[in-house]
């Protein structure tokens, strides 16, 4: 199967933005597992806190699921990587046609992978994986960081590397702050910065970028 990355700021990819490129690899419902692992340690600390957040009828569970349903997905088809469960995560991966990691801090979706043991297999899967903001950034080599609410300081982090050659200013709204950190950041590493407003997003297909939606780009 050829190598398909997904990189979304949120979950309306079921928008007329998007949907005329990610049709065509969603048309036959590949088994989705959901990778909620960047979430704060205030929002969950056990399996009943995570539930509440993720779990059916949770506080995100149905903005994660909509896109899906709005391909035709089916709940069957959707699966979740529970953290506190006892679920075989290993055979969760193996067993799914995409991963799509949710929102919130990459590097804590990245450690918690580690923690359970995840890291490989996730670096070996072969099929559709797919992110929405953190969900998106972790996946590059190198992602930087605009400070927020919840980062005080412009950093460089490591993500797994399943795409290489670029680096992403995600919810991006124009501001100073973000261009200039987009433009450090590019002039860095030497990468081009993709620059993804809310209806934007970005299909990587074997190595090949295509912009979807509204996406303004800088380099060094």
């Amino acid at each position: 199967m050829s190598q398909i990355n997904i990189l979304v700021n949120y979950y309306n990819f079921d928008g007329d933005w998007a949907r005329p490129y990610l049709a065509e690899y969603l048309k036959n419902r590949p088994h989705v597992l959901i990778l909620p692992l960047a979430y704060r340690e205030i929002q969950a600390t056990d399996n009943a806190s995570w539930l509440k957040i993720y779990g059916c009828g949770g506080e995100k569970y149905d903005n994660i699921v909509s896109p899906f349903l709005s391909y035709g997905y089916r709940q069957e088809d959707i699966e979740w990587l529970n953290p506190y469960d006892e679920t075989d995560h290993l055979g969760q991966i193996r067993n799914a046609e995409m991963l799509f990691f949710t929102g919130g801090m990459p590097e804590k979706a990245l450690a918690r992978l580690e923690e359970l043991g995840l890291t490989e297999a996730v670096l070996r899967f072969d099929g559709i994986v797919a992110g929405a903001s953190a969900g998106a950034m972790l996946q590059l080599e190198t992602y930087h960081i605009t400070p927020d609410d919840d980062y005080d300081a412009y950093g460089l982090w490591q993500g797994l590397g399943l795409v290489k050659g670029l680096d992403l200013e995600v919810h991006y709204l124009d501001t100073e702050l973000q261009n200039r950190c987009a433009l450090r950041a590019a002039r860095e590493h030497g990468l081009p910065v993709y620059k993804m407003w809310h209806e934007g997003g970005l299909l990587v297909a074997d190595g090949k970028v295509t912009a979807m939606g509204r996406v303004d780009c800088v380099k060094r």
